[in-house]
């Protein structure tokens, strides 16, 4: 368990950092290449370019420059998926909070790599 937190922490950090960087071509090959995304509101977005999209728009749409992950949950689901329960928030370039939620990401081992399979997110309050 132990180690699938260490993995969990190293993305979430490599996500935040991309994220922070604007990088979001960096962020969406964090996730395998049939990876989903399922933002509020929206329907679910297939593929690299279909998280690249949601998450472009959801920094345009908010005025967000960081996003912070903090894990609450961490486990296997076999050997090559894990999950990652949590909290999110992001915060515009001033430092206000733009938005906060929850989120659960799903990572999947591909060819001996971890990447994020499923994301999905919500806001906390309406």
């Amino acid at each position: 368990m132990a180690d699938a937190k260490a993995l969990i922490a190293a993305q979430n950090q490599k996500f935040m950092a991309c994220f922070k960087a604007n990088d979001m071509k960096g962020l969406a090959n964090l996730f395998t290449e049939d990876g989903k995304i399922m933002p509020p509101g929206s329907d679910t977005r297939h593929g690299r370019e279909g998280v690249q999209h949601v998450l472009s728009s959801y920094r345009m749409a908010l005025g967000v420059t960081t996003l912070k992950l903090k894990s609450e949950e961490v486990g296997p689901m076999g050997s090559d998926v894990m999950y990652d329960r949590g909290i999110y928030t992001s915060n515009s370039e001033d430092g206000t909070v733009a938005d906060a939620g929850k989120y659960v990401l799903i990572f999947k081992k591909v060819g001996g790599v971890w990447f994020i399979y499923i994301d999905i997110f919500n806001k906390s309050k309406a």
